[in-house]
């Protein structure tokens, strides 16, 4: 029988599977200290400690949590929220380890922060087998903080299972999860599902989705407060841009078009569909591209953003596009024929 895995791997998600691209991406397996994640994304559960942080440095959700959708209804529902790991009291809702929240998941919380209560609860991170992962969760929770300098404010606390069971007050909840791997043999025997889930790694992985889980639930709690701002990575452009297009057409989101309006390229961003992947910003030649926070509403996170427009040129020869106002006002083509000719 094979093993259960929490971590599951949807290659339709995966940018490198969506766009090719020449240097494809491999951010899961870099970012993976227990080197449990092949070339081909393949999870080596020997290895694998289901830390998330896989999922935290995927922009499209390649990897995935299986129970991410019972965490979104938890902190998008529930009263108040109390997250922990496996290390800490298990007051709350457990997560795999702090490693699987993203820029997204931390925006989120800080949003709920504002009108209930939300608690993070680990362990000793420092003394984990997953520390580097919690560390870079951390570096994404600094990175949005720092530009939300007026954001609500997060409890997080080291409360170890033994400080939490003292406690008189201590309240599991009916959100307590066991996610050991032993826990998880046991609760699959005892509703005899092993078959069932030893199969669902083939069933599940079919699934495909193009905003990743955590942007879903950001757009979900901003909705619900309209005149709220949150720092959003978006693409910052320039006046350097020639309307190539090169960029809408290696985005493997869909989250920039082009739109011809008289004599200009209007360059369109749809920042809901952007996983800041940065292949955009890596293919522009002219580097009229870049990304940059900036304090989004609803309205633009869910919108389209004109972000830029760039004049449109023709080859008075043949009438196509060009993307430099040249002094003979040819293209390439029509240029060199008529090179051709005079030099007969």
């Amino acid at each position: 029988m094979k093993k259960y895995n929490q971590m599951l791997y949807h290659p339709d998600n995966c940018l490198n599977k969506k766009k090719p691209y020449p240097r494809e991406c491999r951010l899961c397996i870099e970012a993976c200290s227990h080197k449990s994640i092949g070339d081909k994304k393949e999870i080596s559960i020997e290895n694998c400690t289901e830390c998330g942080v896989c999922m935290a440095v995927c922009p499209s959700d390649g990897f995935v949590d299986r129970d991410m959708k019972n965490l979104g209804e938890y902190l998008l529902e529930n009263g108040n929220c109390v997250l922990n790991c496996p290390m800490a009291a298990p007051a709350g809702y457990e997560i795999a380890c702090l490693g699987m929240l993203d820029r997204d998941a931390w925006t989120v919380l800080m949003l709920l922060a504002e009108s209930k209560q939300v608690r993070i609860l680990t362990g000793d991170c420092s003394n984990c087998q997953d520390k580097q992962a919690a560390a870079v969760s951390k570096r994404f929770y600094l990175e949005v903080s720092q530009q939300w300098t007026d954001h609500p404010g997060l409890k997080l606390e080291i409360l170890s299972a033994e400080e939490g069971a003292a406690k008189s007050d201590y309240d599991p909840g009916r959100f307590a999860r066991n996610r050991s791997k032993k826990g998880l043999k046991n609760r699959l025997r005892e509703f005899g599902k092993d078959r069932v889930k030893a199969a669902f790694p083939a069933i599940e992985a079919e699934e495909s989705y193009a905003i990743p889980r955590t942007r879903q639930w950001l757009a979900e709690t901003l909705k619900q407060k309209p005149n709220k701002k949150v720092p959003f990575q978006a693409i910052r452009y320039t006046d350097h841009c020639n309307g190539c297009g090169v960029c809408t057409k290696i985005c493997p989101q869909q989250a920039l078009t082009l739109k011809q309006k008289e004599n200009k390229m209007l360059l369109i961003y749809e920042p809901l569909q952007c996983v800041q992947c940065g292949r955009c910003v890596d293919i522009c030649g002219s580097r009229a591209l870049s990304f940059a926070y900036r304090m989004f509403p609803f309205k633009f996170l869910a919108g389209k953003v004109i972000v830029g427009e760039a004049n449109s040129y023709y080859c008075r020869e043949c009438g196509k596009q060009i993307f430099i106002d040249t002094d003979s006002g040819l293209c390439a083509a029509c240029a060199a024929h008529s090179t051709n000719i005079e030099g007969r």
